[in-house]
């Protein structure tokens, strides 16, 4: 695994109230939460991640966090006076997720100027595989949209991966909006990580199998479709042809970071030489495992173990 893996986003600070009247807190967020995991993967693989932070209590409690799992914090910009997004969280008793968000004034909306460009193109060369997410460009204006795209179209063009996750919050922006500008990325993308709930929204699939051939047909070489319970379809250059994988039997306790670990589970597999069928596999057990604790980032000792063989035939 030659090079970093880059995720990009915006990382807030959870708070989630306990039974006795306390806060707990931790760093999260849909592409951080990715990274964690795939830090925790593969561990001599250089994880960095890609935002802005303010130079408050909180961004350096932030900060804190991400270096407590090894993730590379140096092309976090930092914007005198900023300050991070926040967020509360409850569960049902199903596992489903309630938010209230603070993040209107999050530093991570202005990162992408002209500085944090040129420090992120001088590195770029070393970028192996860069992460966006729905979310990611929900939060950016037009014109870091598509200073993004750029980016991830030079790293595609220089050989590297750019995974997309079509995550989609209605309480950033409108469908529509959402939905042109995940074109435009998923046309920038080698690995389609989406959600069919998302793309259901995005774009009035009816199935899953719509979906993915609708996906395809924007020319991703490599497209997983989550399921959620169901498990996840395969699709692209990366299978012969349309695979299921389905997912483990569980009791979700809290449904939060399953995609984001499903997205760490089958790239730090998929880069470590493992074909598409068995990364999706270990992709559903992560996610599995993940869904059975509270908050995005489950302890490090409940992490699933690695398989013991990895093969490179579909």
């Amino acid at each position: 695994m030659n090079g970093a893996f880059w995720s990009v986003g915006e990382c807030m600070l959870e708070l989630r109230p306990q039974s006795n009247g306390t806060i707990i807190h931790a760093a999260a967020g849909d592409s951080y939460n990715t990274a964690v995991y795939l830090k925790r993967l593969a561990p001599a693989l250089p994880v960095r991640y890609v935002s802005a932070l303010g130079d408050d209590a909180m961004s350096i409690l932030i900060r804190k966090h991400m270096r407590a799992e090894r993730i590379d914090d140096s092309l976090v910009e930092t914007r005198p006076g900023g300050t991070p997004g926040l967020y509360a969280i409850e569960t049902d008793a199903n596992g489903e997720r309630r938010f209230a968000y603070w993040r209107a004034q999050s530093a991570a909306r202005s990162m992408l100027a002209a500085a944090h460009l040129s420090q992120l193109e001088a590195g770029l060369a070393q970028c192996r595989a860069l992460l966006l997410t729905g979310i990611t460009l929900a939060i950016l204006d037009d014109g870091r949209r598509t200073a993004l795209l750029a980016l991830a179209e030079k790293v595609r063009a220089a050989g590297g991966w750019v995974a997309l996750d079509n995550n989609y919050r209605s309480a950033l922006w409108d469908a529509a909006t959402a939905a042109q500008w995940m074109d435009r990325a998923t046309r920038a993308c080698t690995h389609a990580l989406f959600s069919f709930e998302d793309e259901a929204v995005l774009h009035g699939a009816g199935n899953s199998a719509q979906a993915l051939q609708r996906i395809e047909s924007l020319g991703v070489p490599e497209a997983a479709l989550k399921l959620g319970a169901g498990g996840c379809l395969l699709g692209g250059a990366a299978v012969r042809t349309t695979v299921h994988v389905p997912a483990p039997e569980v009791q979700a306790v809290d449904t939060t970071a399953a995609g984001d670990s499903f997205n760490a589970g089958y790239l730090a597999q998929r880069l470590a030489g493992a074909n598409a069928i068995r990364a999706a596999q270990f992709a559903c057990t992560l996610a599995a495992a993940v869904v059975g604790h509270h908050g995005a980032i489950i302890p490090a000792h409940a992490m699933p173990p690695l398989p013991d063989t990895l093969s490179a035939e579909p």
